[in-house]
């Protein structure tokens, strides 16, 4: 077998693009009928293979995955995590996510963590996963990379120096402006190009800040932020946002809860960073949560943890193709998969220092004649076989996916994950009609509290037809398209809705506290004057507020404000009966009210009056004409195509929108519950559990075929393992103070020889080569993103000559320039061409600002001549 690397790939992929070029131009309208067809046989319906791209891409991926089969998973992972150039148009900022974040990570997760298991009540739920320690072994730093189009970075962080420049300069400059003034104000940055506001999709001006916290897929064991920061671009610079990813330890070599924990570190980094970290706390209701297959996964299981671990809540969350069931227990997983790359059969690989491990730590599966066999070989990589029911490694068994933030839930209707990525949408919108089986309530008896516990969540679910897996890896298809869209609207929506939700909360704070002091006063007018509200009221935030984390001033994991689900004012009203200007940030912010009022009108602070007197909790509170709009629909966009518009129909009561998305991007609504596979009430019993008659069938018969076509390779990494690991018993494993601990077989917390260690963790610790074939395949999935930003430019150097005709033609008529009325308040100077830290601007001719602190390069000089 060749060697795995760029040459190796492109010769095995090859002859698969000659073929399917053939094949699709030959059997065009054979294989349209047949996967019309399959419909009628519960298949995806007509797909997009028609699409001659699509079905490249498919087989191409298809064709990658069975030829890194044949080599050692760690090959796969030093291919998949070589480093890819960032283009042109993308700031990207490398950070150290801190020792300080970490441990409070550590500190939630444990706790959290024992309470699962029969002995959940007692807190023995650590000694499921092996101990306390093992997982918190790591032989690299946490990182994460901030990823944002280059334009709105400028444009962000422009027009907050523009902001604070102007406040200083009123305290200081003349009345007057002075010829000097006006010479030094051609210095000064573009208001166009940037100080104007970063402007999303759906037309609107982005008022504050917006984080998409991206947790990237990749079953958990390969992939990283190289191959996905094509994706997570595109994500940000539809949503007028940036981008924070996690680069979060894999399996096998760093098996659950490693991931979660890194996940977990990551935001909170976000929310409660320490004084040394580069950013001021963001707010949560400004984070939308986003990831792809095992990293949509890990978002439900972060999203569980926040919720009961009374940590703050984001916007939402958006989740594409989410993996929530390693069992492998629905329909679709052993159906028909000639519409999706992911093997039937499992990952399965040649047997190498990193895999397979030793048997062990195995599970007893009913086979269909009734007999019980025992399986001590390690199924899926991402935990050894007796964790794959645990709810946060498969949620679809979490006694309740309700009390979360709203979702959005992409998949498509011919990948084999179509079943559960469907039952967890239903599931999560309905808590109690879908509870967790029996078996797995006696396997962890704390989820039964659970099940009625929460309040629905908001859940839009998306299928989209005869889509693979993660459509978006195809970024250049039409169906990526549509999702890319949906993902966009849904992240602005939620945006919208939240910081809506959160200026409605404090206003009403404001409301009811101004009432108690002025029940004697005529009007209420003074409440429309913000700079006149009682003393030690927090006023109504404004937009540089709230993007700036006043309402987190002492938000902190460790903090009373995050354990007691409040987040306290710096100074509260004196009196006995004053109540504190706290938000609950620890709830789903986005209520029934604030999903309309994102579809529609902006909240009016008379409307926040009116209701603080009725001394109704903003949950409950519905005024008479929002209901009335709910009632009529008005407030619902009307069933077509998909699209950016920045609103959502989860209105009202409504928890779940299912909807069906054709390859033309036109949208229908689900079928009835009664014909969904995923939601039959027969399959309630099976689901979340192995079965002896399900996918494992599958499995066993490749990995027999593994084992017996690198029989040598298996016996030789065998024999060293088994040495090495009664060594790693005897004396502490790999850290020599893990004594009582249980680390999986696969870990490197399990091993004892230091060099055996460090080869099987060099493919996900130590990434020094590059890719010439990641980097083809980003380029050719950044295509959108490239013709974006030479658009932007275009009709940038339209305006700009369009202003300067202008200017011509005022001189050419003997009028003066116009003097601004401050000194920010821009002659529209020319910009410069490059900067430091690789920043784009217009001009290669002009003296430039000093830029305000970013997030990775304090404070620097964007560039001078």
């Amino acid at each position: 077998m060749t060697g795995f690397g760029t040459p190796s790939v492109a010769a095995a992929a090859t002859p698969t693009v000659i073929s399917t070029f053939f094949s699709h131009v030959l059997a065009h309208r054979r294989r349209k009928n047949a996967s019309k067809k399959s419909l009628q046989d519960g298949g995806p319906g007509g797909g997009p293979e028609d699409q001659l791209t699509y079905e490249e891409g498919l087989h191409v991926v298809k064709r990658f995955l069975e030829f890194a089969s044949h080599h050692g998973v760690e090959e796969v992972q030093a291919f998949t995590a070589m480093w890819v150039p960032t283009p042109r148009w993308v700031k990207r900022d490398v950070m150290t996510i801190p020792d300080e974040n970490i441990k409070e990570a550590e500190i939630i997760l444990a706790k959290h963590l024992s309470t699962y298991g029969p002995q959940g009540a007692e807190g023995g739920g650590l000694q499921l996963v092996g101990g306390d320690k093992w997982w918190k072994v790591r032989r690299r730093t946490l990182e994460g990379e901030w990823i944002e189009m280059q334009q709105d970075y400028l444009k962000r962080t422009a027009k907050k120096a523009a902001a604070e420049s102007t406040t200083a300069a009123a305290l200081t400059s003349p009345a007057s402006v002075t010829a000097s003034d006006r010479s030094n104000m051609r210095y000064m940055p573009r208001k166009r190009a940037t100080v104007g506001s970063v402007i999303d999709n759906a037309g609107g001006e982005v008022l504050d800040d917006r984080v998409i916290m991206y947790i990237h897929g990749g079953a958990f064991f390969f992939s990283s932020l190289e191959t996905h920061r094509y994706q997570v671009q595109r994500h940000a610079r539809k949503a007028g946002a940036r981008a924070f990813c996690p680069a979060y330890r894999l399996s096998p070599q760093y098996p659950f809860p490693c991931g979660l924990l890194d996940c977990l570190a990551a935001y909170l980094y976000l929310i409660s960073p320490p004084p040394s970290a580069p950013h001021q706390p963001i707010l949560p209701t400004n984070i939308v949560l986003s990831g792809d297959s095992a990293g949509a996964g890990m978002v439900i299981s972060l999203l569980v943890l926040i919720r009961e671990m009374g940590l703050p809540m984001p916007a939402g969350a958006s989740l594409i193709s989410p993996w929530v069931d390693l069992t492998h227990s629905m329909p679709s997983i052993g159906g028909w998969d000639g519409g999706d790359f992911i093997p039937s059969s499992g990952f399965h690989y040649k047997p190498s220092c990193a895999w397979p491990p030793l048997p062990g730590d195995g599970i007893d599966v009913t086979m269909p004649d009734g007999s019980v066999n025992r399986y001590d070989e390690q199924i899926q990589m991402y935990c050894p076989n007796n964790l794959l029911t645990h709810p946060l490694v498969s949620p679809v068994n979490q006694g309740s996916l309700g009390g979360l933030c709203p979702l959005l839930i992409l998949g498509g209707g011919g990948e084999l994950l179509r079943d559960e990525i469907t039952y967890t949408a239903f599931k999560a919108a309905d808590p109690v009609k879908y509870p967790p089986s029996s078996i797995t309530l006696s396997q962890y008896p704390d989820q039964a509290s659970k099940i009625a516990k929460y309040q629905p969540t908001k859940v839009h679910l998306q299928i989209y037809e005869g889509g693979c897996h993660v459509v978006p890896t195809l970024s250049w298809t039409k169906s990526a398209k549509y999702m890319y869209r949906a993902c966009a609207n849904f992240n602005i929506w939620a945006f919208t809705a939240a910081h809506k939700a959160l200026e409605k909360k404090l206003q009403q704070k404001t409301s009811h506290n101004s009432l108690r002091k002025q029940r004697s006063a005529p009007s209420l007018k003074h409440l429309n004057n913000l700079n006149k509200l009682p003393d030690g009221l927090p006023p109504p935030p404004t937009s540089d507020s709230l993007a700036n984390g006043a309402v987190l001033s002492s938000l902190s994991p460790a903090s009373p404000g995050v354990n007691t689900a409040e987040a306290p004012s710096p100074v509260s009203t004196s009196g006995p009966t004053s109540r504190p200007s706290t938000i609950d940030f620890t709830q789903p912010i986005i209520t029934s009210g604030a999903a309309v009022a994102a579809n529609t009108k902006p909240i009016s602070f008379g409307e926040v009056q009116s209701e603080a007197e009725s001394d109704e909790d903003d949950l409950s509170v519905t005024s008479e004409s929002t209901v009335e709009e709910e009632e009529r629909g008005d407030a619902v966009p009307a069933k077509g195509i998909v699209t950016v518009h920045g609103t959502e129909p989860l209105y009202g009561n409504v928890n779940l929108v299912s909807e069906r998305v054709s390859v033309h991007g036109n949208i229908r609504p689900f079928e009835p519950v009664e014909a969904v596979p995923a939601l039959q009430p027969s399959l309630r019993e099976h689901i979340g559990q192995v079965h002896g008659d399900g996918a494992i069938r599958k499995w066993l018969a490749k990995r027999h075929e593994w084992d017996k076509k690198y029989s040598k390779d298996l016996a030789k990494w065998r024999d060293i393992k088994q040495k090495d690991r009664i060594k790693a018993e005897a004396e502490g494993f790999l850290t020599r103070d893990l004594q009582g601990e249980r680390p999986p077989l696969c870990s490197v917390a399990g091993i004892w020889e230091a060099k055996l260690a460090r080869d099987v963790a060099r493919s996900v610790d130590e990434v020094t080569s590059r890719s010439m074939g990641m980097g083809w395949w980003t380029k050719w999935g950044s295509k959108a993103d490239e013709e974006h930003a030479d658009r932007r430019k275009m009709r940038e150097n339209a305006a700009r000559e369009e202003e300067q005709n202008k200017l011509r033609s005022a001189n050419d008529q003997g009028i003066p320039d116009a003097i601004p009325p401050g000194p920010m308040a821009t002659s529209d100077p020319p910009t410069g061409e490059t900067g430091a830290a690789g920043q784009l601007f217009d001009e290669p001719d002009a003296i430039l600002f000093e830029e305000a602190e970013g997030e990775g390069n304090g404070v620097e000089t964007a560039g001078r001549v």
